[in-house]
Order: structure tokens, then sequence, then C-alpha cells
């Protein structure tokens, strides 16, 4: 189980670190591009459309169906459809933290055997549970580090300026 804790550790921690990152921040800053990549507001409107229709659902079919088909998603097009960066943070913040209680909860239920259970993934080929929390706490850590990239850059002057209560 101690993979199965570790993944459940990192999946609770991702909101928290999102609004860890985006406190403070003028809705220009979150808007910010410094490159074609995604705004800190888009990468948090991202990790909100890839819980809800990906992971989170994903998850649900793997531990009720036998070998469920896994749609694919692509994030760039969904960016882009969407308009994120002309959305409110706020409730995809609030979606996200939500999206995210629903698959912990699920998680604490699944057993060591479960993580064995496979899907067909559209795009990649059979997946088993244990890839699928591999693939979704890697795409964590990759938004996060990105986050994180975008605050720095902000912070040193790169981006639209931190109102001076707000650069601590």
């Amino acid at each position: 189980m101690e993979f199965l804790d570790g993944v459940i550790a990192q999946l609770s921690e991702t909101p928290q670190r999102v609004e860890d990152v985006v406190r403070g921040l003028s809705e220009e800053q979150l808007s910010w591009k410094p490159t074609e990549f995604f705004s800190i507001r888009e990468n948090v409107l991202h990790l909100r459309d890839i819980d809800i229709y990906g992971y989170e659902k994903r998850l649900r079919l793997m531990l009720t169906e036998d070998y469920p088909v896994l749609a694919d998603i692509n994030g760039a097009s969904l960016a882009i459809e969407r308009n994120y960066n002309a959305q409110p943070i706020r409730p995809a913040l609030d979606d996200l933290r939500r999206s995210r209680a629903i698959s912990v909860q699920r998680l604490r239920g699944t057993s060591t055997q479960d993580l064995n259970r496979k899907a067909e993934m559209q795009g990649a080929g059979p997946i088993d549970v244990r890839r699928l929390l591999e693939l979704w706490t890697e795409h964590d850590r990759g938004h996060l580090a990105d986050l994180m990239e975008l605050r720095r850059a902000i912070e040193a002057g790169a981006g639209p300026a931190l109102a001076p209560h707000q650069a601590a």
C-alpha cells in the first residue's frame, strides 16, 4: 500500500499547492503568457478539466467496469475551445478541489489488487490502474512545476508587476 499511500498524499496536496501559487496574483498576472504555452490561469483550468473529464472519470470506470475504453482528452484543444484565459479562476480552483476530493476518497477504498485492473486507453493502448495513477501524478508534478516557474518569473519582474503588498 506504500505506492497507493504516496499517490493519495500527492493527489490530495495538489489543489492546495495550486491555490498557494495563485494567491495574491492579479487578473493580468494570472493570464500572462511569456511563451505560447499556458498562463497560470490556463494551467489551473487545464488541471481542472483533465481531472474532471479525464482522470476522475477514468479511475471510476476502471474500478467499476471490466476493461473499459477510456477516451483520449486533448488538453490543448480544450484550452482553445473553452477560452481558458477569459474564465474566472475561483470556480476552477473550487472544481479542482471538489473533483480531487472525490478521487482521493475513491482511492482510499482501493485495494492493492485493484491496482492491476485494466482498461484500453485510446491512443495509448492497455493500461492498469497503477499506470494511470503514475501518469496522473506525473501530470500534476509537471503542471505544478510550470505554475511555480511562472510565479517566479512574475516575482522576478518578467511579467506584470506585483503590487507591493503581494510580493511576500
